[in-house]
């Protein structure tokens, strides 16, 4: 559900505070679905929005001929329309969320890890939250797998999933009619 508006760290507080306000395992999603914190040092890319709709109208096309759809093609989308970034995957049980949320936030905004990061609030009808830490390059593979260091290092102990931004924006997910993996890297516990 994305109907609320997102909470966003905008440094008018500690980080501390932030964390400490905006616990993901307590907000409803309905009112707030995700929580962002944003690397000062490093701003998130995003695709301009002429680039985008140009991606999604090629898109539209070749997925009349899904033959030409290919892990490759996506990539060379991505590098047509410098759209290259992407995101960790941790999945946590409610119970560990917040600390764990806490630890990537503080990481993020000190600078150390990603260009953002951001967690679901609490979905009454799961028992899981994500929390989605973003690179700018997916292709840079020494960028993703420096950020899956940090990551280890602010203390993730679950396996994460690293995913194209391009895929998301796409539609490509588990069980795709393209057989697409949705996810192009793993990092085990």
């Amino acid at each position: 559900m994305e109907d609320g508006e997102w909470i966003v760290f905008e440094g008018d507080v500690t980080i501390d505070d932030f964390v400490k306000r905006n616990r993901p395992s307590l907000i409803e999603n309905s009112h707030h679905p995700w929580v962002k914190v944003v690397n000062p040092q490093r701003l998130p890319c995003r695709i301009p929005k002429e680039d985008r709709h140009s991606l999604l109208e090629e898109w539209e096309t070749v997925k009349r001929n899904p033959g030409r759809i290919t892990a490759d093609f996506v990539r060379d989308l991505a590098e047509k329309y410098a759209y290259k970034s992407g995101k960790w995957l941790i999945y946590s049980e409610r119970a560990r969320i917040d600390a764990i949320w806490k630890s990537v936030a503080t990481a993020v905004v000190s600078g150390r890890l990603g260009t953002a990061a951001k967690v679901s609030t609490r979905d009454p009808e799961e028992s899981t939250h994500v929390i989605c830490v973003y690179t700018e390059d997916f292709t840079d593979e020494e960028e993703v797998r420096a950020v899956e260091k940090g990551l280890k290092e602010v203390g993730v102990t679950a396996q994460m999933l690293y995913k194209p931004d391009i895929y998301t924006t796409l539609g490509i997910y588990r069980n795709n009619p393209w057989r697409l993996k949705p996810t192009i890297y793993t990092s085990q516990p």
